[in-house]
């Protein structure tokens, strides 16, 4: 039985990386697997997803998993974006993973999501523990615990290599594998239910790639600019909030904002916008007399 897993998270948030450990957790456990992901705007807080499959025996399917067994949604903000696409797919045998502090309930009745939902507050788990909104080894626990997967040993070890193939110095690698207990022990293991098989593919089928019309493939657009109705508030963990008082008036966090978010007053105070703030704290890290605080953001 191939279990299919598809994540949806931004950029940032070590999507990519949480597939991966998942995916060598379970090969560790020995199973056969294949992960990939899926870039749109390679931009910090834009959409990514990624794909991870599980097997008994040889996958011969590639590519986006349309019809996932489990949704991983290591940003629930997600869900109100029509373009991720979260939720396509989702059927009554699929089971939804959420890091959110909101119930399993409240998302299921906000989203209208099929199937059943369990949710976690890896974000807390990350922040308490890594200081970081760093979710790629603490959403691996989360999944291999609940989906059943791999056992412990087996994710830690996936922990371990994954983390030290990027770099990660060996103390915060340490920290990692203690938030990824965390999750792992926190979370419940859930029967995934095996949707009906599709029928397999006749013997020496070929694969053929569909076409697609001009304008589906790339759309053409022809009003003004939009791109200020595009708000970004949603992205963020953390919100940038300035001190009057402590403000030298430098202009540097109003030069350095990569989304132009920052403007100056009458008074050439800064001031920010917060729809299109994403939370990247380029101004609090810049900030020459520390006047920007960073200010969790509550749960929407």
């Amino acid at each position: 039985m191939v279990r299919h897993i598809r994540f949806h998270g931004r950029g940032g948030e070590g999507v990519k990386l949480a597939s991966r450990i998942v995916s060598r957790a379970a090969f560790l456990a020995g199973a056969v697997v294949q992960d990939s992901p899926l870039y749109g705007a390679e931009r910090r807080g834009a959409p990514v997803v990624a794909f991870t499959r599980c097997s008994d025996r040889p996958i011969l399917e590639r590519g986006y998993i349309e019809r996932p067994d489990a949704v991983v949604i290591m940003d629930h903000s997600l869900l109100a974006l029509p373009e991720a696409a979260v939720l396509d797919g989702v059927g009554d045998t699929s089971l939804v993973l959420a890091n959110s502090t909101l119930s399993a309930d409240a998302l299921r009745e906000r989203y209208a999501i099929r199937g059943d939902v369990v949710v976690l507050d890896v974000s807390s788990i990350a922040l308490d523990l890594l200081g970081h909104h760093l979710l790629s080894a603490p959403i691996a626990g989360f999944v291999a615990k609940a989906i059943s997967v791999a056992p412990w040993d087996a994710v830690a070890a996936a922990v371990r290599v994954e983390l030290a193939e990027i770099g990660v110095a060996a103390a915060l690698l340490e920290r990692n594998l203690e938030a990824t207990q965390r999750a792992f022990d926190a979370a419940p293991a859930v029967r995934v239910r095996v949707p009906v098989a599709a029928p397999p593919p006749a013997e020496g089928a070929l694969f053929v790639v569909p076409r697609l019309p001009a304008r589906l493939a790339a759309p053409s657009i022809e009003v003004a600019s939009t791109s200020f109705r595009r708000v970004t508030d949603g992205w963020r963990v953390f919100r940038p909030v300035i001190d009057r008082e402590r403000c030298s008036r430098c202009f540097l966090c109003f030069a350095l904002c990569p989304e132009g978010a920052i403007h100056l007053d009458a008074d050439s105070y800064p001031e920010i916008d917060y729809h299109h703030c994403k939370g990247c704290l380029v101004c609090a890290a810049e900030c020459p007399p520390k006047a920007i605080a960073e200010v969790r953001e509550a749960a929407a």
